[in-house]
């Protein structure tokens, strides 16, 4: 070997350069691959990627026969190729705003249109629960002993409310019900709340104008409870004198029991006048295309286009299984590239109560 072969290769050999050759090889070799292993392991199973993917938490609770799961996500990020999203805020409000959501299902739709709520937005609730007509303890679902069908939807109502206050009151600072074909943006639920409070006697959703005195909230656009109101629908309204128990329209029925117990009605649009809580499905609010009845009943006058839904939408109702598993990556996964969306202030003063008093029947 020649002097100058020798010098090369004691040279190439130098520790500094072999640290160097190292170094190249992991970023090329190593981590790509490490990341596929990683890509894999959150499709084949989700849970078991800890804080770097979506984790659904499953409690189980006794209640005599039933076994409930709630599904939580303390522990969540979303993974991108450039690393987690930044969610933080979303986590701290998630502790300081806890929301219980319980949804109104049936033994035909568990399958379907439940599953979808509780693949999608249900895994961004503190507590979801879901009540039908009968116990399912493999789904869960509570059987809340009312029969199917319409004409008792307001029976389900109340039994629902009257189940969460006795088993749940101390979980959650809000309680919201839901239909199985509404999506629900959680995150922003909880930003509108964060600028209310919860001993107030106060109840927001999609404002109807007519029936009832103060309006009152579609059923499917989703309404969510103070404490103070959900304490004083237990207490009062649990009374067939004070409030309906079965029959009517859900809705309103509710809405007429709010207002006899004193729980207001309060605006939930954001500072632009933007809509929050819907109805129906985004489609519909950006076409126009209402059925008739509707002109009469919305508060905001029926109106249509892509400029009368706040960017911090909440709730979106007649949504479809397949739809849910859309929004769900629309809104949590759709990025453009090159767009760093900033935080905005969309919350109005918060409702504050001037001696509210239960009115008379």
């Amino acid at each position: 070997m020649s002097e100058s072969s020798a010098a090369n290769l004691i040279s190439f050999c130098h520790p500094g350069k072999m640290l160097g050759i190292l170094a190249v090889l992991t970023v090329s070799f190593v981590i790509p691959g490490y990341y596929m292993l990683f890509q894999n392991a959150i499709r084949m199973n989700p849970q078991a990627t800890g804080d770097f993917a979506y984790l659904k938490c499953i409690s189980r609770e006794s209640d005599g026969d039933v076994v409930r799961k709630n599904y939580d996500t303390t522990a969540y990020s979303i993974v991108h190729v450039g690393g987690p999203d930044d969610v933080s805020e979303a986590r701290l409000l998630k502790k300081e705003v806890r929301v219980l959501v319980w949804v109104m299902t049936s033994p035909q739709n568990l399958q379907t249109r439940a599953r979808a709520v509780r693949d999608t937005w249900g895994k961004h609730c503190n507590k979801l629960l879901f009540f039908s007509s009968e116990t399912d303890k493999n789904f869960p679902t509570i059987g809340l002993n009312v029969s199917e069908g319409r004409e008792h939807l307001t029976a389900k109502t109340m039994n629902g409310f009257r189940y969460v206050y006795e088993h749940h009151l101390d979980d959650a600072d809000w309680f919201m019900k839901v239909d199985d074909d509404t999506y629900v943006i959680v995150e922003n639920l909880r930003y509108f709340l964060s600028n209310e409070d919860t001993r107030e006697p106060v109840w927001f959703g999609h404002h109807f104008k007519i029936i009832v005195k103060q309006g009152y909230y579609s059923g499917g656009g989703g309404y969510v409870l103070s404490k103070e109101a959900l304490k004083r629908l237990y207490e009062k309204g649990s009374d067939p004198k004070v409030c309906r128990q079965d029959g009517g329209g859900e809705d309103a029925e509710l809405g007429r029991c709010m207002e006899t117990l004193g729980v207001r009605t309060s605006n939930t649009s954001d500072v632009m006048g933007r809509s929050r809580f819907h109805c129906f499905d985004p489609e519909t609010f950006l076409s126009g295309n209402y059925p008739d009845w509707y002109y009469h009943y919305d508060t905001n006058g029926a109106q249509k286009g892509i400029d009368v839904m706040s960017d911090y939408s909440i709730t979106f109702h007649y949504v479809s299984p397949e739809k849910m598993q859309a929004l769900e990556f629309y809104i949590y996964h759709l990025h453009p590239y090159g767009i760093n969306k900033g935080r905005q202030n969309l919350n109005r003063g918060s409702f504050r109560s001037q001696e509210v008093q239960p009115t008379r029947r």
